[in-house]
């Protein structure tokens, strides 16, 4: 039989801007139309609940019963940001999920015997991804969607076992089908019936129902049978996380905004990392003040999940560019992709895990910029020090079948950037004596000349050189070179 799981977050509104703000937690909150005195609350949190401030209460009633009340306005980007985090937390535990209204998920939980042991430690695992996201929410599991949201309306965790669906249904409230929910006369209807529990409901002909409450009269009757409504439709995964704030007054300096950009960091962080993905990509979109938009490709060397790291690079960013007005809205999007395996080799050193080393890329891009972290590689030119620099990636571990054969120590050179100018005594048109900076010695041996011209076509840019190999009485072997162009001598390399 299908076993279809819901988690139901109440008071959605509340839990958003307590997710958002972690400062408001525990603190007595309420949400209404707007700051008036007169403005009907909505939604009360459960701390302002212990006050007496109910639902439907003006701002100066709840005032006059608590002056540590807190006021919000609803905040549609902190819902968005939450409903997205709810869905995250239940792929984690099923990859079929369907979002309903705001604050409720339903996931089927086919097959999840083979990872989990019982309903019960998959609730639990399912209450623990719910909390790591910022949220409390109730889980109700049951044959289908409407008994399992049925059960989560109950609070806490709830499991319906295969064949006791009547038996739980028969002694629910009506209350529990939100039926006053809807501001109709609905509720006073079957009230007046003598309609208390949904069993009373049951027992009623659908075909009567429906002939004196119209459709929702045959979809309650439905309800309260058990009967499923329709099946659960799974709503495909998210390719981008995102985190958007709409802030109060607007933001002019970076301090202020980096702090809240943190936290909205921290946050996308923590619901991409659960999955094993690692931020690829990051575009920051700034709401201004005067109505325009601010939006900016973040450069990443490395994947990484390192919050630290991708506000330093963002923060480097807004230094170099600042914005042409103050800040309004924020609006991270974060392109995730799969954190990179490797294999380790039996028979190479150990290397850094990619995660580790990612990271620290990803440290060093926002310390120095993106520009000027990478792998150097040659340049497709005549010019020696001519480079390119390009994403640092470690070398392929080697596949040569002969691992045992004698390591042969080669000749390295370690380039000299920029080159450094060095005077040579010139005898019988060879070089014979070398001095300069940290370097000088008589010529013991020589190699050379070998001339290297090119890049005429740039005008003064281009080269003629003759190159010698030199080794010195100091024991150092150099790469020296004599520019054709300015008669210079110059040192650009020493071989190890």
């Amino acid at each position: 039989m299908p076993r279809i799981a819901c988690i139901l977050v109440a008071d959605f509104p509340i839990a958003a801007l307590i997710r958002a703000d972690a400062s408001l937690a525990g603190v007595p909150l309420v949400i209404c139309e707007s700051r008036a005195a007169h403005a009907e609350i909505r939604f009360v949190s459960e701390s302002a609940l212990k006050y007496g401030v109910r639902a439907g209460m003006t701002l100066a009633q709840a005032r006059a019963l608590t002056p540590a009340l807190s006021v919000a306005l609803r905040s549609p980007a902190a819902e968005d940001n939450a409903a997205a985090a709810l869905i995250n937390a239940a792929e984690l535990v099923s990859p079929m999920v369907e979002a309903g209204e705001p604050g409720c998920v339903w996931l089927d939980l086919a097959g999840i015997e083979r990872i989990h042991r019982s309903e019960e430690t998959a609730a639990a695992e399912l209450a623990r991804w719910i909390r790591q996201v910022g949220m409390e929410g109730a889980i109700g599991i049951a044959a289908n969607r409407e008994i399992a949201w049925l059960a989560a309306r109950c609070g806490g965790i709830r499991i319906i076992p295969a064949g006791k669906e009547r038996e739980f249904l028969d002694w629910l409230p009506l209350d529990a089908l939100g039926v006053s929910d809807h501001g109709d006369d609905l509720a006073e209807t079957l009230a007046h019936w003598g309609l208390k529990r949904l069993g009373d409901l049951a027992r009623l002909d659908p075909a009567l129902l429906g002939s004196r409450l119209g459709r929702r009269g045959v979809e309650l009757a439905r309800l309260a049978r058990g009967e499923s409504l329709r099946p659960l439709r799974p709503c495909r995964r998210a390719e981008i996380f995102s985190e958007s704030v709409e802030l109060e007054y607007g933001i002019e300096t970076l301090e202020p905004l980096a702090f809240v950009m943190c936290a909205m960091l921290d946050r996308l962080m923590e619901r991409i990392e659960p999955h094993g993905l690692v931020a690829s990509d990051l575009l920051l979109t700034l709401g201004l003040a005067d109505h325009r938009i601010d939006a900016r490709q973040i450069g990443l060397a490395a994947p990484t999940s390192d919050a630290r790291a991708i506000l330093t690079l963002i923060n480097l960013s807004l230094e170099s560019s600042p914005p042409a007005a103050a800040v309004a809205t924020i609006r991270i999007e974060v392109t995730p992709r799969a954190a990179r395996p490797t294999q380790a080799d039996l028979f190479l050193p150990p290397t850094p895990p990619p995660d580790r080393l990612e990271t620290t890329i990803a440290r060093l891009a926002a310390l120095c910029g993106p520009e000027n972290v990478g792998r150097l590689l040659p340049e497709n030119s005549h010019r020696p020090e001519a480079v390119r620099l390009e994403v640092f990636r470690p070398p392929a571990p080697s596949m040569s079948s002969d691992r045992h054969a004698k390591n042969v120590t080669q000749l390295a050179i370690r380039a000299i950037r920029p080159a450094r100018e060095v005077e040579v005594m010139i005898s019988r048109g060879m070089p014979e004596f070398v001095r300069g900076s940290n370097l000088g010695g008589r010529v013991v041996s020589l190699a050379g000349p070998w001339r290297r011209d090119g890049e005429w076509w740039r005008g003064d840019l281009g080269f003629a050189r003759d190159y010698y190999q030199l080794a010195l009485d100091d024991g150092c072997v150099y790469r020296v070179f004599r520019d054709l162009n300015s008669e210079r001598w110059y040192a650009d390399g020493v071989y190890d």
